[in-house]
């Protein structure tokens, strides 16, 4: 008999559940050279184990007293997605194979009794898709990280120039992403927005030191230079679209929502949220903590500040937002997560 295996076999964990001992017995017999076996002779010992240990393929009876394959594979499918499940049966049931496909999306249904070397080619080759599928999220994590990586690396050069110690940036990543949150913006898009909340300033590399670091007021000329930093961070962060919510906020950060921002003069819903969000999170951030040339504001005058600004400066449901976080905790725990409060000079040297 031809002998099948996926790659990495012996990383694979397989459950059969049956309520008959020869059954179990006979699948354990067929797969124990090559993978891991977990057994259960009842469908309650099976979602048991389901529950407690983490498992890749469940070869599972549909007719048992306790609880049936059914139910068991839908528990699978809550419990873990990423399972393999197959539905075994010696005897046709159409209501159990719809149930199986509507509730616990099985992969296969196979009757009893099987042809073994068949048996096995479906074990393999589920098994193959699985090991592909996992290969596929692990190499996207690692792309997603190398995004993430370029960006704080981007987003450290634009800080640099600003002698900042980088948190500031940290900070408005999570105030951005914990507004998105607030807003009732998915988790995954949240935090997207809040990694790309990093590049808010990014035009700033095409700021002179010397208005950056100016101690007095800018005069005209140097205003005129500065506000041109959110059209400079659109062009930076080019035309991939994964930087979109990037030059979203980059671009329309300091537009406010009664008309009176810069660079264009966008009010309302013409900002983009995701900018919209961030302008509170920067403007938060750059009042209520230490930088290196100024003490933070008292926490009631920044606050009052976002109140007195809601409907003018500020979108009215972002700061709504902003309240119910503050009122809950959450915008304290950022700060204190991110150091706003330290000194930012002792910060860095101490790698905090």
């Amino acid at each position: 008999m031809t002998r099948l295996s996926p790659p990495n076999a012996d990383k694979f964990t397989l459950l059969f559940v049956d309520d008959e001992p020869d059954i179990l017995d006979s699948l354990w017999r067929a797969f124990r050279k090559e993978f891991r076996i977990l057994k259960a002779d009842g469908g309650q010992k099976g979602i048991d184990i389901i529950k407690s240990e983490p498992v890749h393929l469940i070869i599972c009876d549909q007719r048992m007293p306790d609880v049936t394959g059914d139910k068991v594979l839908a528990v699978a499918r809550e419990q873990q997605p990423d399972a393999v499940r197959i539905l075994l049966t010696g005897y046709s049931d159409i209501e159990a194979l719809v149930n199986c496909v509507n509730d616990a999306q099985i992969y296969k249904y196979i009757t009893k009794p099987w042809e073994p070397e068949m048996l096995r080619l479906t074990v393999v080759r589920a098994l193959e898709a699985l090991a592909l599928d996992q290969q596929l999220k692990m190499t996207s994590a690692e792309l997603e990280q190398a995004y993430e990586d370029a960006i704080t690396m981007l987003s450290v050069a634009c800080e640099g120039k600003d002698e900042d110690t980088g948190y500031h940036v940290q900070r408005v990543q999570h105030y951005t992403e914990a507004l998105a949150l607030e807003l009732g913006i998915d988790g995954d898009t949240a935090k997207h927005m809040g990694v790309m909340s990093i590049l808010h300033d990014v035009g700033k590399l095409f700021v002179p030191d010397a208005i950056l670091q100016k101690p007095a007021k800018l005069d005209a000329d140097e205003w005129d230079v500065m506000r041109q930093h959110p059209d400079n961070g659109v062009r930076i962060l080019g035309e991939n679209a994964f930087y979109q919510v990037a030059r979203e906020i980059a671009g329309g950060h300091h537009e406010n929502w009664d008309g009176s921002g810069y660079p264009k003069g966008l009010k309302a819903d013409e900002i983009p949220l995701s900018a919209r969000i961030a302008k509170v999170a920067d403007v938060f951030d750059a009042l209520s903590s230490k930088r290196p040339y100024k003490e933070p504001w008292p926490l009631e005058k920044t606050l009052g500040l976002l109140k007195n600004g809601r409907g003018g400066e500020f979108d009215p449901d972002v700061i709504d937002a902003f309240f119910k976080l503050h009122e809950r905790g959450r915008i304290a725990e950022i700060m204190r997560d991110y150091h706003a409060h330290d000194d930012p000079d002792v910060a860095a040297k101490e790698g905090r």
